[in-house]
């Protein structure tokens, strides 16, 4: 048993402290009969988009739908955190709000962490820029982007985008390099610093509602239940395995549990696949960089089932919207979420 625990968000502005869940481990079942290859789906249906600029729900966090008293109206923290196996354990993570898994070079992934809800002592490894984040970013309002640079073209690209920069470039004293960790996993902070680095150098916005919520009752489960998912991102093997008891899916990582640096498991309450294509990066030909407009298929777990459909956004500063099969909006339970970015072809459901 491992218990979960939770840092607090910004002191001055929350008023009711967050809760405390276990996560277990179980042994769960890895059996890969009847095994289902999403790699393609349909796409139909016009729909009503939603803004980044539209007002936030102050009964709601905007990321979690969580509701609370003392509703923070600051902004959205970004950070690139690094997921190489050497930068495992990475602190801080089952604190974000929402995590963004994106492919970087030879199929290994980064996270791009979104915190607002909570804040954390430690942070990190946090590593470098990619194209792949500037649609990311374009659609949260100006948020705080910390990150340990890039390389010359992905920076000077990056000055096109609208953010405060919280980079190690920005504010080195916020950053520290831990000695006991390989270099160049060994880059950490903070969000505390971060957000003091972010008031010092502008004036960013309260992010949008990001999804569409479910009420405070219990969601009607969808006709689909499974066990779990696995993503081939390459040189990254991830799965995602139902735990009943604590309604939450437990990330593995390469056939061993991923644990933040407190031993806890990653364990989200929502998990997107939103199906992307990747091309070359505008900065560095051998990088990756995630297609994140348009529509592709779209997979949404939740309460142990799984909703088939498709995502659509036709504007850099619009949120993306989720769908059914029917072109139905998909409403999710509040809680954190966890969206992959994988390629055709990458993802299979597990019965």
């Amino acid at each position: 048993m491992i218990s979960a625990g939770c840092a607090g968000t910004p002191p001055s502005s929350r008023l009711s402290s967050s809760s405390t869940s276990t996560v277990e481990i179980a042994a769960l079942g890895q059996s890969t009969e009847d095994i289902t290859d999403v790699s393609g789906g349909d796409r139909s249906g016009d729909t009503a988009v939603t803004t980044a600029s539209e007002a936030v729900e102050l009964d709601r966090w905007p990321l979690t739908g969580v509701q609370d008293e003392g509703i923070g109206t600051w902004p959205v923290l970004i950070a690139k955190i690094d997921n190489h196996d050497r930068a495992r354990p990475q602190a801080g993570i089952n604190s974000a709000d929402v995590v963004f898994e994106e492919i970087v070079e030879g199929g290994l992934t980064r996270f791009a962490a979104l915190f607002h809800s909570q804040q954390t002592d430690l942070l990190g490894p946090i590593r470098s820029v990619r194209t792949s984040d500037f649609d990311l970013l374009r659609n949260l309002n100006r948020p705080l982007f910390a990150n340990s640079g890039g390389n010359e073209a992905v920076l000077r690209l990056l000055q096109e985008i609208e953010y405060v920069d919280v980079s190690s470039n920005a504010a080195i004293d916020a950053y520290e390099r831990i000695e006991e960790r390989p270099s160049p996993h060994n880059l950490f902070s903070d969000t505390e610093s971060l957000r003091t680095v972010g008031t010092s150098r502008g004036e960013g916005g309260s992010p949008p509602m990001m999804f569409v919520r479910e009420g405070v009752d219990p969601v009607v489960a969808p006709p689909n239940p499974i066990s779990g998912l696995d993503i081939d991102y390459g040189s990254t093997f991830v799965e995602y395995r139902w735990d009943q008891d604590n309604k939450k899916w437990v990330r593995s990582q390469n056939g061993t549990p991923h644990l933040d640096s407190d031993g806890v498991v990653v364990a989200p309450d929502v998990i997107i696949v939103q199906v992307v294509s990747y091309g070359r990066s505008r900065a560095d030909g051998r990088s990756p960089e995630a297609v994140l407009l348009g529509e592709g298929k779209a997979l949404v777990f939740f309460n142990g089932n799984v909703i088939e459909g498709f995502w659509k956004r036709s504007e850099a500063n619009e949120v993306t919207e989720y769908f059914d099969r029917d072109g139905q909006t998909i409403a999710m339970p509040s809680g954190s979420v966890w969206i992959a970015l994988p390629r055709v072809g990458q993802v299979e459901i597990i019965e």
